[in-house]
């Protein structure tokens, strides 16, 4: 089965979903459906405890192989095929399992100013009632 080619990786609230979906959008190029399938992150199934949001971003991780493989199953032959997980930039053991699996995989950095990058990070997360301190400088 196909993987990916390329992966977008980045700081969270650093632009890689407007990435991936420019880069959906370019006929010669094939993104998984699946914008954060967080497939290396971790050995098997996800971890069931963290901190505010993860609960919800546990139940999209793709961890079976099959399963990651099947997001790729629909490219045309040769196409790039490529998908978007900020979270590869800084996890060592994920960095390790990309290596591993797919040594030649190019990879797009998204980077942002880490003051605006974490405001925008304590916004999502206030806004969505997923943080309970109402002042960023505090949180």
């Amino acid at each position: 089965m196909p993987l990916p080619d390329f992966l977008t990786i980045g700081a969270p609230k650093s632009g890689t979903t407007a990435l991936h979906a420019a880069l959906s959008r370019h006929p010669g190029l094939f993104l998984s459906p699946v914008k954060e399938p967080k497939f290396f992150l971790t050995d098997g199934p996800p971890p069931t405890r963290g901190g505010p949001g993860d609960a919800q971003t546990y139940r999209e991780h793709i961890w079976r192989r099959a399963d990651y493989e099947a997001l790729f199953a629909q490219a045309p032959t040769g196409v790039p095929r490529g998908e978007s997980t900020p979270f590869y930039l800084y996890d060592r053991a994920a960095q390790r399992r990309i290596r591993e699996t797919i040594p030649g995989v190019r990879l797009i950095a998204a980077l942002r100013d880490p003051v605006e990058r974490a405001h925008s990070n304590w916004t999502h997360l206030w806004s969505a009632g997923l943080e309970p301190v109402g002042d960023v400088v505090e949180a």
